[in-house]
Parts: C-alpha cells; structure tokens; sequence
C-alpha cells in the first residue's frame, strides 16, 4: 500500500476543483461568442464594360473603369468580411463579345447579367454605376432599387444611410424606386439596386471618385450597408 499524505490529497482535491470551475466558465464563456461563418451570397455588377464605356466625366473620365475599380474594392471588402461574391465582369471589358454592333453587344451583355442575376442562387444583385447630368451643380451618391421585392427597398434604405455617413458625400440624396426603363431591375427576381457612386459631370465629384482613398470609402460603406441588412434580415 502506498501511503500519500492528508496535505498533498487536500491539494490534489483544491487543484481539480479550480480545473473544473475554470473549464465550466470557458464553456459559458464560449456560448456568448459567435463562432458561426458569416453566410450569403452576393453579386457585384460592375457596371458597363468596354466597348460600352457609359458616361464620360467633365475631364474625359470613363464610367467602366471607375465602376470595375469600386467593384473590385468592394469584393476585397465583402470577402474579408466572410461572404460569398461572384463577379459579372472582372476586367475593363464586357462580359460577351456577341454582336457585331456597340449596340448589339451592349444588349447581349445585358441578357447575359440578367442570366447570372437570376440564376446564381445569390442573396441580392449589387450594380455599380456612375451618374450624369446636364446640369453639373448635382452631385451625390444615390441607390436606385428594384420594385419587384420589398426586400430591395430595404437593401437600397441601409446602403443610402451607409453613404450618407461619408462626409464627401454632401448632397444627402435619397434612395430611389426604379422607373420602369431600368432593364435588369424590371426583371430582377431577387433584391436588386442600381448605386450610382457620384456625378462624373460635376467636375468636383468627378476628381474625387478619381481618387483611390474615396474610392475605398465608398466600398467600405456599401459593404456596411449589406451587412446592415443581413443584420435586419436576420432578426425577423
């Protein structure tokens, strides 16, 4: 028989318990902490593509370009943030070379958008775009949501508060219901909205979405409105 003194059983008996407290406070702990993936799915229309260039800036700035560069920001944003992004177009051209005209190419393109909008299983269609008027006093970033899904309403109501944050962004446009001219927001089946980043005919505004430090801004707040949303989605 061995014999083990009372003192080192006692200590033996006082280091379980605080072992078996400690592992029970971890696992409450760890209750309390979210530790489940960030879900959804999320398409990123940039929107436009060579040859079909959109707008043109007051100093020559070409729509296209600037809506790819936002769109890619935005990506590397939604990705970092655990979602699913799939791409319409991911370099300065459009996404289909059928037609044989400017105008039967940009139409093909178009029914090619809709194709992946409709048929990807994504949670919501996000369109970057440029804006233009005669008038260049207006300026200001402004989302443009589809009819057909409450849902779209709500996405364009929390990326517009989201924009709005941006202290560039001094017009404090409102979101918009689509006119019914809007092609792939007239056809959309799921939440769809059209964000028109800024006036490239206000020559102001046209400089500043020519800088990379906007640029990123306007793709973080655009993601904190998306995850606005799914936030709003979830606690119904």
């Amino acid at each position: 028989m061995i014999y083990i003194p009372r003192r080192k059983i006692v200590v033996f008996m006082l280091f379980t318990l605080i072992f078996t407290l400690s592992a029970l406070l971890l696992h409450r702990e760890s209750e309390n902490v979210f530790s489940g993936a960030v879900t959804g799915k999320i398409i990123v229309d940039a929107g436009h593509g060579l040859p079909d260039g959109g707008a043109v800036g007051a100093t020559g700035t070409i729509e296209s370009t600037l809506n790819i560069k936002i769109a890619k920001l935005l990506q590397k944003e939604l990705q970092k943030n655990g979602y699913t992004v799939i791409m319409t177009r991911s370099d300065e051209n459009t996404i289909t070379e059928d037609g044989k005209t400017i105008a039967s190419r940009k139409k093909s393109d178009m029914y090619e958008r809709l194709r992946i909008m409709n048929s990807s299983d994504a949670d919501m269609f996000i369109s970057i775009h440029m804006n233009k008027f005669s008038d260049s006093r207006y300026r200001g970033a402004q989302v443009i949501y589809s009819g057909n899904f409450e849902e779209s309403a709500l996405l364009a109501g929390v990326i517009q508060k989201s924009l709005h944050s941006l202290p560039e962004n001094e017009s404090k446009r409102t979101q918009a219901k689509a006119p019914s001219g809007i092609f792939l927001l007239k056809n959309a089946q799921i939440p769809a909205v059209i964000i028109e980043c800024g006036f490239l005919s206000n020559f102001d505004e046209e400089r500043l979405l020519n800088t990379k430090e906007y640029q990123n801004k306007l793709a973080k707040a655009i993601a904190e409105g998306i995850k606005c949303y799914y936030e709003r989605k979830n606690k119904k």
